[in-house]
């Protein structure tokens, strides 16, 4: 089974585990402020780069960073996120990821539709970071982008990816391609989805043929004396080598029972 997805790493500069984001001032002229069209916006550090951006993007669909925005502030004037001095690093997110999450963020408040032009490796990271910090409907969005034909994730990346980011609906379709090809498990594939999974997936395919076998059955007329012989040929599922025609094998019980699906 998968890894458990780790939660970002969101630091303050010098408290590595603590995330803050800037508190909402009250308006120094005295005005109001409008409750639905006056933004707050956020500056983040993702690697070299900084971003600055509307604090509601990103809390209306991600309970972490819902709930991260809720944490009490410090210091207004060294709060994390008020400034580009001050800004909310993102650990261990590359700057190529948080764009693409955020093009997909944006699509999606401009239209549900829009953003299906995204290319292969950008939905890979909008569901890397949308399964990391809980944007649920994206993370959906994302299988959905990815699961369509003309973005031909072969099986070994689709086993990869359901592992790493937990897609369940994804590891029976995987599982089942790479036991009917003929071509057995490499050993960078068994890098790849781990190799206790290759060998599981091993004693699924690789031991498995089909056998043909002669019958004969005799049988005698009780009227006239005569025996009769009758030749027919079965075919069955026994351990051995690889056979060709096995490929075209149903291996979804002998799955799902060793993978416990």
């Amino acid at each position: 089974m998968p890894d458990q997805t780790s939660k970002p790493s969101i630091c303050r500069s010098g408290t590595p585990t603590s995330p803050v984001i800037a508190p909402v001032f009250d308006s120094p002229s005295g005005y109001s402020k409008h409750p639905e069209f006056y933004t707050h916006t956020v500056t983040f550090l993702v690697e070299d780069c900084l971003f600055r951006i509307t604090k509601e993007l990103l809390e209306a669909e991600s309970n972490v960073f819902s709930d991260m925005f809720l944490l009490p502030q410090g210091d207004p004037e060294t709060v994390e996120g008020k400034s580009d001095a001050y800004p909310v690093v993102l650990q261990g997110t590359s700057k190529k990821d948080f764009e693409s999450l955020l093009r997909a963020l944006m699509c999606r408040q401009h239209g549900a539709n829009r953003g299906s032009d995204s290319d292969r490796d950008q939905w890979i990271s909008v569901l890397k970071l949308s399964t990391m910090w809980d944007f649920h409907g994206l993370r959906n969005a994302a299988i959905q982008h990815l699961d369509v034909p003309f973005q031909s994730l072969n099986p070994v990346h689709k086993l990869e990816l359901a592992l790493q980011y937990d897609v369940r609906e994804w590891l029976l379709p995987a599982l089942l391609a790479l036991a009917q090809r003929s071509a057995p498990i490499s050993v960078e594939e068994g890098r790849r989805i781990g190799f206790e999974n290759a060998l599981k997936l091993a004693s699924v395919r690789e031991k498995l043929q089909l056998r043909t076998v002669e019958e004969t059955t005799r049988r005698r007329r009780a009227d006239t004396g005569t025996t009769h012989v009758y030749q027919h040929t079965t075919r069955h599922l026994v351990l051995g080598d690889r056979d060709k025609e096995a490929e075209k094998l149903d291996y979804t019980p002998f799955i799902c029972k060793v993978f416990n699906l």
